[in-house]
């Protein structure tokens, strides 16, 4: 008798403890951050899954699993019971992420105002220069803003298409100027000396190119399904990234970010070339660092590539104002 009430008993709370992974707490969504409420039932001895509300649904705070050492193979049964992988908690303040893309685009306002007071010759070079820290000042900022203002747009269709509206720019902006800063970087060179750039016709070639190359990327675009939200269902699922609200391309492709491993590789060989002639190591230095800053930020690996590659362009950009102020500025 006393065997088969510890069975009872033991079969009780196995019962006990898979209806309480299934529930979660039914508190409210907060306007900017993430809900800490739990549900954690005295009765589980073992390590415990926290389960949080998110738009309604259930998901796995991955900061508690680490907490209670929970292995990989141990959380993994219970991840199954999650309904939508993106909704997993990351365990951050909500607000830092979008904040360090409005830290970006506090900087590139900064270079874009500086840029101003720099170029003093105009040449269609300092127009692409310029085209392109605006396309970058509106890339972070929609990120930024979707990321503080439009937490809801999974149960917003009006925030939802606002903001995909509002992130069409930020693709077409910036596959189209891309290209033409090669503009800027051919003017650049030629100014500090490169032998091949000193041609007319090199020149020429060179924003032919880069006009081809934009219109190129746009009717790709136009052919394929457009973009969509980004959707964090993938591990890490402590990656900060988990905080933006963004949109990207519904079929992500290798030949999108051609132009801008182009630009990169431009600004540091021409900066590396106009070095070796000594005419203006000012400006080649600076070409360097603006290249180095975009390939570094772009290289960095999985979710921290999200923060760096765009931090990379903002380096790019003050690289090229610091150069622009000796090509375009007459110093």
């Amino acid at each position: 008798t006393v065997y088969n009430n510890i069975n009872n008993m033991i079969t009780l709370k196995n019962t006990a403890t898979n209806l309480a992974l299934l529930v979660s707490s039914t508190a409210t969504v907060g306007a900017f951050t993430t809900p800490r409420n739990s549900f954690s039932p005295t009765i589980i001895s073992a390590p415990v899954l926290q389960l949080q509300p998110i738009a309604q649904r259930t998901c796995v705070s991955t900061l508690n699993l680490l907490k209670n050492g929970m292995t990989t193979a141990e959380s993994k049964p219970l991840l199954k019971a999650v309904e939508n992988p993106a909704d997993i908690d990351n365990g951050k303040n909500d607000l830092i992420a979008p904040t360090i893309y409005a830290l970006y685009t506090a900087a590139l306002i900064y270079i874009i105002y500086q840029l101003r007071d720099a170029i003093v010759a105009p040449t269609l070079g300092s127009f692409a220069l310029s085209f392109v820290t605006g396309a970058l000042i509106w890339d972070n900022l929609i990120i930024s803003i979707g990321s503080f203002f439009f937490k809801d747009i999974d149960t917003n269709p009006k925030k939802y298409q606002i903001l995909k509206w509002l992130s069409y720019p930020r693709f077409t902006f910036h596959a189209v100027g891309v290209p033409l800063q090669c503009i800027t970087v051919a003017e650049m060179g030629k100014f500090a000396g490169v032998g091949f750039l000193q041609s007319d016709i090199v020149q020429i070639g060179i924003m032919v190119a880069a006009v081809a190359l934009a219109i190129a990327d746009r009717v790709k675009f136009a052919k394929s399904p457009g973009i969509e939200q980004t959707v964090w269902d993938k591990p890490p699922f402590g990656a900060l990234e988990r905080d933006l609200v963004k949109f990207g391309y519904v079929e992500p492709d290798f030949a999108y970010v051609i132009p801008a491993i182009i630009l990169a590789l431009s600004n540091l060989l021409v900066g590396i070339a106009a070095l070796k002639t000594g005419s203006d190591p000012e400006v080649a230095k600076w070409m360097i660092f603006a290249g180095l800053s975009a390939l570094i930020g772009n290289a960095l690996p999985g979710n921290i590539n999200t923060f760096s590659g765009n931090l990379g362009e903002a380096g790019m950009q003050f690289g090229l104002l610091e150069a622009a102020r000796i090509v375009y500025g007459g110093m």
